[in-house]
């Protein structure tokens, strides 16, 4: 029959088709299936750089040393009482002047030993009628200071005051101190409110005026 092709045409087309089959698998395999080693990822070698020493610590320069001032305090020096004239006689009672003057009932006084040569110091006994009234009104003014701001406290000092002619009492000063600086100021204090003394001194009295105060406690 003319419509039917020959044989060897049927089969040449399977024949090419089971080729082209064939060439298409192999060239998967080739794609699939690498006979090359993959290639290995390359490593980045990193170098740490090490950071650099911390500085040493700073040194402080050395303090100064501070030299301490010593402060020598001189010692008053004890007065010496004055030799007594060639005229006037030997102390005793009766030249004596004795002001153990107590305060109203608070036991602090004003004292001196026998004779009054501690006492007035280098003023004679004769002055000794002046001295014990200016010695009382000394002692009433520190015990009205003490009784006042409720204070109480021994000492023993000398004081020094310079009564004008009209009986105003110009200065006074402490001679030494009593070893607390508390009560150094409270006499301060209490004698600064002494403006002056009930009698006058007499004309030919020496200045100043020399008290050893003693609180008797």
């Amino acid at each position: 029959m003319e419509g039917q092709k020959p044989s060897w045409m049927r089969w040449g087309g399977v024949a090419l088709g089971l080729i082209v089959a064939v060439m298409l698998g192999l060239g998967l395999k080739d794609l699939l299936v690498s006979d090359k080693p993959a290639k290995k990822p390359r490593l980045q070698q990193i170098t740490l750089v090490k950071p650099p020493p911390p500085p040493p610590p700073e040194k402080k320069p050395p303090e100064p040393e501070i030299k301490k001032e010593e402060v020598k305090i001189e010692q008053p020096k004890p007065e010496e009482a004055p030799k007594p004239a060639d005229n006037e006689p030997p102390a005793g009672k009766d030249l004596g002047v004795d002001a153990d003057a107590n305060g109203s009932g608070d036991g602090f006084g004003l004292v001196g030993r026998k004779g009054g040569r501690d006492l007035l110091a280098g003023v004679g006994g004769k002055y000794a009628g002046y001295s014990i009234p200016v010695a009382q009104q000394i002692n009433e003014q520190i015990s009205e200071y003490m009784r006042k701001h409720r204070l109480a406290f021994n000492y023993r000092i000398q004081v020094r005051i310079w009564i004008a002619k009209d009986g105003h009492v110009e200065k006074f000063e402490l001679n030494g101190s009593t070893g607390s600086p508390d009560t150094d100021s409270s006499i301060k204090l209490a004698l600064a409110g002494l403006s002056s003394v009930k009698e006058r001194p007499p004309e030919d009295m020496p200045q100043p005026i020399k008290l050893r105060l003693t609180s008797r406690l």
